[in-house]
């Protein structure tokens, strides 16, 4: 088997397609070629300038097409780490700071627009419904057991997180 090195930051990167553990380095190298062979399929179009749109054209039913947004499990990984990061538990804004951070290179033009419906910026609005998700699986702690607008880790998430960097 051939060996191939990769900086931190080029395996950190590679560590957000990957279900903390479940997949190995080879499962995320695979699922984020994958990604680019399906992306090479889409016909190339000019990305917009993030100045020059508001909002982008929806379907019918009222959704984004496909590929335009990161798409809700990408923010998993760089939000649990977030709140790892800065002590378990942290102000929705300080977490959303950092996650900004971590996933810059994800981000596209059309998750810095605002909502139709609001005032909310596209990304931090899919990061809220990442955080729901992670609530739902255990990772994050509920409301009832954190102060309203802190998001806070559960042990299982802690563990998970401990566990993964133990592997890295």
């Amino acid at each position: 088997m051939p060996v191939i090195r990769i900086t931190d930051a080029t395996w950190d990167r590679l560590k957000r397609w990957a279900v903390p553990l479940e997949d190995s380095p080879e499962d995320a190298v695979r699922k984020v070629l994958e990604a680019a062979e399906e992306h090479l399929k889409c016909p190339q179009t000019k990305k917009p300038e993030p100045s020059a749109t508001k909002t982008t054209r929806r379907m019918q039913n009222g959704r984004l097409p496909k590929g335009l947004k990161t798409p809700q499990p990408a923010y998993y990984q760089p939000i649990m780490e977030a709140i790892y990061e800065l002590g378990g538990s942290a102000p929705v804004d300080k977490v959303l700071q950092v996650v900004e951070k971590k996933m810059k290179t994800l981000l596209t033009d059309v998750d810095y627009q605002k909502l139709p419906t609001s005032d909310s910026i596209r990304w931090e609005n899919t990061a809220q419904w990442a955080r729901f998700k992670l609530v739902k699986d255990g990772l994050l702690a509920s409301a009832s057991e954190s102060p309203r607008g802190v998001w806070k880790l559960s042990s299982i998430g802690v563990q998970q997180i401990e566990q993964r960097a133990k592997h890295v």
